[in-house]
């Protein structure tokens, strides 16, 4: 199954159009060499240049990218356009769902596996936790019911309100919701007592662990739920994880396609690495 036809499936309700490029992000567009269909991105450009207008102003570092596509994949039909847009969005659908129907995501299968996963690590009573990478928010307000507060990262800014929404509907006054990204978070050196991260977890993955370390107080926990599969293949962000001179432990768990694992690492607790 193509890329695309995979996220049309996930994302069962969600409508997308060549309008929705506008909602994307700097960060976002940057995303986009490598990962977009370029004899359809082509097409589609040449019919809305506002469109190439509005991602090279956003984001110039996308220039050459866009002009490349361009003078290699600038002779597609454009009577084929309405095929070459519907490509278009729904290869980068997932980034397109964030900004436009958090809702659709907040609703995916993969979010309802149990909180104990993390409570069975550390008890958050008291605690100041930082969910890096929060996206709709989930573990940010499962933390909230018992955490003195919590600190929700998250860059793209449609999340950030919806999280802030869903947090005002639950009457949770201990959420804190901030821009930020893994590989930066926006917090002095020792200040919270667990991080958490769910589904978030790889983009810059050294510069990450990194950053988790620092922001953690000691003692203190980090705890990463990175939906990765319970596979005898090889994954590279596993091997990275269990070796050192990170040395985090696992374990297994359920998620609703199938069996997952779980990091976790104790700062400065006694017999642990600090």
């Amino acid at each position: 199954m193509g890329t695309a036809n995979h996220f049309k499936e996930m994302f069962k309700g969600a409508t997308l159009e060549a309008d929705d490029l506008f909602l994307l992000e700097s960060f976002q567009i940057a995303y986009l060499p490598g990962w977009m269909p370029e004899k359809e991105f082509a097409a589609l450009l040449i019919a809305r240049p506002e469109i190439k207008k509005f991602l090279v102003a956003k984001c110039p570092g996308i220039t050459g990218f866009v002009n490349s596509v361009l003078e290699k994949d600038g002779s597609e039909e454009h009577q084929q356009l309405e095929a070459c847009s519907d490509t278009v969005v729904w290869t980068i659908a997932d980034l397109l769902v964030y900004n436009k129907c958090p809702d659709v995501y907040d609703r995916l299968p993969f979010h309802d596996w149990g909180f104990s996963e993390v409570t069975s690590i550390v008890k958050l009573e008291g605690k100041t936790v930082i969910d890096a990478g929060a996206g709709t928010g989930r573990v940010a307000l499962e933390a909230a019911e018992t955490a003195a507060s919590v600190f929700a990262v998250e860059p793209v800014s449609r999340l950030r309100q919806f999280i802030r929404q869903k947090a005002g509907e639950k009457g949770l006054s201990n959420v804190f919701v901030v821009d930020g990204f893994l590989h930066e978070l926006p917090f002095p050196d020792d200040f919270g007592d667990v991080i958490i991260t769910s589904h978030a977890l790889g983009w810059k993955l050294e510069n990450e662990l990194r950053e988790f370390e620092r922001v953690v107080r000691k003692p203190g926990t980090i705890i990463h739920c990175p939906g990765t599969a319970d596979s005898p293949s090889k994954d590279d962000t596993h091997e990275a994880l269990i070796a050192p001179p990170w040395r985090y432990e696992f374990s297994k768990y359920n998620e609703a396609d199938g069996r997952k694992r779980k990091y976790w690492k104790h700062l400065g607790h006694q017999g642990q690495r600090g």
